[in-house]
């Protein structure tokens, strides 16, 4: 359960490592993780494989929301999982390829993170501000940790996933359901989520994998920046 973990309400990358401390713990005692976020590597699944690894034996659900922003390698991987679910020998190839999932995790991660969509563990949807917020980018970063019985941690702060995410000076604060006073923060963090994830906000555009290659809001990077993207 998330209730067994001691948490600090506040983490940065100078002080902690916020995989090490935060997001292996977080996973490995959740049987859910909804994420919004405004850019999403695979390498980040690489260095927190081992909460990834615990998270999928607890037959975890993930959810991500992010910016259409994706290295070109990560949008194969992301179609060829999308693809797998319905086609039933890309299945079993991906399968074969991911006998060992901490090690694949580590040695091929394309393949792992093509498996875990296609297994269900992960799902991913685009998101690309409309209306009011026309031609802005998505770039919120928050996500929500839900265990068996309900319990959730939420976060927001500064870090993406990704390896750069790590190298920058990033920070976030965490709020527990079950402390009263930051419930609402909680409850609100999970509603929001669900509304995108549903695609209900007026100003946010949610689009899943399919739709959004028809839709061509694509901007594929074929490495990830050694700096963070100008304004």
């Amino acid at each position: 359960m998330l209730t067994e973990l001691h948490l600090p309400p506040f983490l940065d990358t100078s002080a902690a490592d916020l995989i090490a401390d935060f997001f292996v713990p977080a996973l490995s005692h959740a049987v859910r993780y909804d994420r919004g976020v405004g850019y999403f590597s695979s390498g980040w699944l690489r260095i927190a494989a081992r909460g990834m690894v615990q998270f999928a034996a607890n037959g975890g659900r993930a959810r991500w929301v992010t910016s259409p922003i994706l290295d070109s390698a990560d949008w194969e991987a992301l179609q060829a999982g999308d693809t797998a679910r319905t086609d039933h020998e890309l299945h079993r190839l991906l399968d074969r390829q991911v006998s060992d999932l901490a090690k694949t995790l580590e040695q091929d991660t394309l393949s792992a993170l093509a498996w875990m969509v296609a297994d269900n563990i992960l799902d991913f949807k685009l998101a690309l501000p409309r209306n009011k917020l026309e031609r802005g980018n998505f770039h919120d970063k928050f996500g929500v940790f839900t265990d068996l019985g309900g319990n959730r941690v939420s976060f927001n702060g500064s870090y993406n996933d990704s390896i750069q995410g790590t190298r920058n000076y990033e920070s976030i604060k965490i709020f527990a359901s079950w402390e009263t006073a930051f419930a609402p923060l909680v409850h609100a963090d999970a509603e929001r989520f669900e509304r995108l994830w549903n695609n209900f906000d007026l100003n946010v555009r949610v689009f899943d994998l399919p739709e959004a290659a028809r839709a061509q809001i694509l901007r594929l990077r074929t490495s990830e920046r050694p700096f963070p993207e100008p304004e």
